[in-house]
């Protein structure tokens, strides 16, 4: 966990920067954050999709490596929002933080007969039922 007063916010095979916490943050403000700080493109880029009102925006790619959920790119591979170590129910504009709370994000590979809580699940739903 991150310092009184920070959000830690950590990239795997990426940075892992503290941010200044304040009252009502939500995951994506700490993004942002860590963004600033790191002020360095070629350290960190990232892209974010928004999923409707029940899931909001969920990060499609972090320093050019984006989620695999095409059909005949199987397997499917996603951007993983954890938070406190545990797999996000909400996009990173909707989960509000409290100081001392990490923000990560893991690339992860999904397989869709051994389905997973959090947006994970929620984001290959979303490609696979699009038409």
């Amino acid at each position: 966990m991150g310092t009184p007063n920070t959000v830690q916010v950590s990239i795997l095979g990426g940075p892992s920067v503290s941010v200044p916490w304040f009252s009502g943050m939500n995951a994506q403000q700490a993004l942002e954050g860590a963004y600033g700080q790191i002020n360095n493109s070629s350290r960190l880029t990232y892209a974010l999709q928004y999923y409707g009102s029940s899931l909001g925006y969920l990060v499609m790619m972090i320093n050019e490596t984006y989620d695999s959920f095409a059909a005949s790119a199987a397997p499917f591979f996603y951007w993983e929002f954890l938070l406190n170590g545990a797999p996000a129910s909400v996009g990173i504009d909707q989960a509000i933080l409290n100081a001392g709370d990490t923000v990560g994000f893991t690339f992860v590979r999904y397989d869709p007969s051994e389905p997973k809580a959090g947006t994970v699940q929620a984001k290959h739903i979303y490609h696979t039922t699009q038409t």
